[in-house]
């Protein structure tokens, strides 16, 4: 019987990593290496068939064999990690889209809401304790009928959808290889990349989710500010450099949009100096909106169903294509 060599990089904590690892125990073709940190990946890379890990640079790969058969990420958004010798090589790669879907889709929902009903506005009233209810309701707004338009329909896009239809919103969404307009159950209106400009002009929420490719850098940027809505918001939960920052905070300032949710930046960690910490119209968070305690476990459960696949020579689950880089 084969016997597989695995690398497993997602935890320091030996405890964790055994109990990851555990639902593995009834195979006996396995062998498992706890990698813990870089210098071990270094010593033990040469030896792995399959590493499981979060991020890789092209100086650790250097340190992979032949043996190295498959790749798979702890992430979905894994463009950090796609370098030249990874692509040019024979070695398969996963990523983990799709588990992050009901998180970050539950977080794109309540940054809606902050907007649409007024938090800001309720918690300035907390903290001076100044008596505005119709200075306040004035500006409320109900999602019913406001049209959601989702800039990469995957499985967070789809996710955030299905969310925003049980409130009554109108859905457009972009998908890249989208090559007509169509009507689906979920979604009004799924539009080719083409129509991009449909989707700015039309939509009260504009949702970036889709992945940082050499496409979709700087895909936001004067041009499409231009054909924003006044009272239209923009909320990034995918990665920073999709939205050009400086017309960003250019737009925001000058009031020319409505606000941002943003999760993700150019930069991160995000300076201190940053002007966004000093706009009133923007609600920041650290990148964590796919975060939550149990996400390793499901890292591995997706990796567990996949090398299934892989031992049976069936197709993997979110293969990455090495030209489209996603």
């Amino acid at each position: 019987m084969i016997k597989y060599k695995i690398g497993i990089q997602l935890t320091k904590n030996l405890e964790k990593y055994l109990r990851l690892i555990s639902n593995f125990k009834t195979k006996n073709n396995i062998e498992f290496y706890h990698i813990s940190d870089n210098n071990i990946l270094k010593q033990k890379f040469k030896d792995l068939d399959i590493l499981l890990t979060h991020r890789i640079n092209e100086k650790l790969f250097s340190f992979s064999s032949q043996k190295l058969k498959w790749i798979h990420f702890g992430s979905a958004g894994i463009e950090d990690s796609l370098f030249s010798s990874l692509l040019k090589s024979k070695t398969i790669i996963t990523n983990s889209s799709g588990i992050h879907a009901d998180s970050v889709s539950e977080f794109v929902i309540a940054r809606i809401l902050y907007f649409a009903k007024q938090f800001n506005s309720c918690d300035k009233f907390y903290k001076n304790k100044q008596w505005n209810q119709w200075e306040i309701a004035k500006k409320m707004q109900n999602l019913k009928d406001k049209t959601i338009g989702i800039i990469g329909y995957g499985s967070i896009g789809k996710a955030i959808a299905s969310k925003a239809k049980s409130f009554g919103m109108r859905i457009i969404a972009i998908r890249r290889l989208q090559k007509k307009i169509e009507n689906k159950k979920s979604v009004d209106h799924l539009i080719p990349l083409n129509k991009l400009d449909f989707l700015l002009k039309e939509s009260d929420y504009i949702i970036i989710s889709c992945p940082l490719t050499k496409m979709t850098r700087g895909m936001i940027s004067k041009n499409e500010f231009k054909k924003m809505k006044k009272t239209s918001y923009i909320i990034n939960i995918a990665r920073g450099p999709i939205v050009d920052e400086s017309y960003l905070i250019k737009n925001l300032k000058e009031n020319k949009i409505a606000g941002a949710a943003l999760d993700v930046f150019d930069q991160e960690p995000l300076p201190k100096n940053n002007e966004l910490f000093e706009l009133d119209n923007v609600l920041l968070s650290p990148h964590i909106s796919g975060n939550f305690p149990n996400y390793n476990e499901l890292v591995m459960n997706l990796f567990k169903d996949n090398f299934c696949r892989f031992e049976n020579k069936k197709p993997l689950k979110n293969r990455v294509c090495k030209k489209r880089l996603y």
